[in-house]
């Protein structure tokens, strides 16, 4: 950019619309958002409506372009899968090839949130074409992170389309990482350093906020909350990776030495391994839980609103990224406690003093933590006031945004 006063004109590309979840994709359309509202930006998103719901749903924004196609949700067996992964990105090509060629003088920089979808790293080899600067992002580690992309463990490896989209992902600009975890991978990587910047996700600090505890009994009386006792809570997706078992196993050591004490599970199963969710399912019915789990089922639009009106948020996962929902938790003031993964641990969690960690699977340990909290209300309050201040030094929206305008005007 020669000028800081001609306008920054960007266009998020995202595999999942909304009301479907999916983190780094809850940030890109929160950031369009933001950045769609401010007069020194033009942005434009397009993204892939795969289940149609966002066409379905009231959520109609200007600046939003869907696009479908189909695509078979069930992968297929041997060989066959290699043909299945070419036709994916054939249809992902041209589903992107006419809004991205139509909408071309909209934009001058093609930003991704997620690395980790075909959909996302066509969009790097078309913009390419089109003359477009291209930034994308590491949103989950062992999944979308330059090591992980670029491991080919012997020569058939490179006929495979997953070299191709590799290839295509090499062509970017710029290579936002979001934490120092994910920054050292980028160092033992292909990926030149000097094309690599750090960036973590933000929070909107005056909608995340912490309540007071008149304001907390009332809203949990609207969504229809016990008002009294301690409330743990659990938000994203219902799957092995984020661990909900051990959370739900800690819960049951505690649950009837503490009558009190309520567990809401806050997050879709429809997308996720249906014998994992009848597992927790019958677990929560065969220890008769069902007055104190709360399993919501599906993706919550007020997940502020449930951050607000809990007291400890646990988020107990096997692998991540830069988790947004702990920063959001630290945001509301809670007492947050996650798996002592590099990802939390080094990026966002200094252990017992704006949060705890525990070794990951350990349910005892986690059991343990939970414990000591609900009998110190002192200890609760003071690493959640510590997380609130952490927060807005480092993660405000403000910030965050600040930080993308640089990485844009540096290109």
């Amino acid at each position: 950019m020669k000028s800081e006063d001609k306008k920054i004109k960007v266009c998020i590309i995202t595999a999942i619309l909304p009301p479907a979840y999916g983190g780094a994709e809850v940030a890109a359309f929160k950031y369009a958002g933001r950045i769609n509202k401010k007069k020194d930006y033009e942005v434009l998103v397009i993204g892939w409506d795969r289940t149609g719901l966002y066409m379905k749903s009231n959520l109609k924004y200007e600046f939003v372009h869907p696009v479908r196609f189909y695509d078979n949700p069930k992968d297929a067996k041997g060989i066959l899968i290699y043909f299945q992964q070419l036709h994916h990105m054939w249809n992902c090509f041209w589903a992107l090839l006419l809004p991205m060629w139509k909408y071309r003088k909209k934009y001058d920089f093609v930003h991704n949130f997620n690395s980790g979808f075909a959909f996302n790293r066509i969009a790097i080899f078309i913009a390419k074409l089109l003359g477009k600067k291209v930034i994308t992002e590491t949103s989950l580690i062992g999944d979308d992170d330059p090591v992980s992309l670029g491991r080919f463990k012997n020569w058939k490896d490179y006929l495979k389309p997953k070299f191709i989209r590799y290839l295509f992902y090499k062509m970017a600009d710029r290579y936002v990482s979001k934490s120092e975890v994910i920054t050292d991978l980028f160092k033992v990587s292909e990926i030149p350093m000097s094309k690599v910047v750090q960036i973590p996700y933000s929070v909107d600090t005056d909608k995340f906020f912490p309540l007071q505890n008149g304001q907390k009994q009332e809203l949990r009386s609207k969504l229809g909350l016990p008002e009294n006792g301690i409330i743990i809570l659990f938000v994203g997706g219902i799957n092995f990776r984020k661990g909900v078992h051990y959370l739900l196993d800690s819960f049951i050591q505690l649950e009837r030495k503490y009558p009190d004490l309520k567990l809401i599970i806050a997050g879709p199963t429809y997308k996720y391994d249906q014998n994992y969710i009848s597992e927790i399912k019958n677990k929560i019915i065969s220890n008769k839980l069902g007055s104190k789990i709360f399993l919501t089922e599906e993706n919550i639009s007020n997940v502020d609103e449930f951050m607000q009106t809990s007291d400890i948020f646990v988020l107990p996962s096997r692998q991540e990224g830069f988790p947004i929902s702990i920063i959001e938790a630290m945001s509301c003031g809670l007492a947050v406690i996650a798996s002592d993964i590099p990802e939390i641990s080094k990026a966002q969690i200094n252990n017992k003093v704006d949060g705890y960690v525990f070794p990951v699977g350990e349910v005892n340990k986690l059991a343990e933590i939970m414990e000591n909290l609900i009998n110190n209300r002192n200890e609760m309050s003071r690493v959640g006031q510590n997380a609130r201040s952490k927060v807005l030094e480092n993660w405000s929206s403000e910030i965050v945004d600040r930080m993308y305008k640089n990485l844009y005007l540096s290109i």
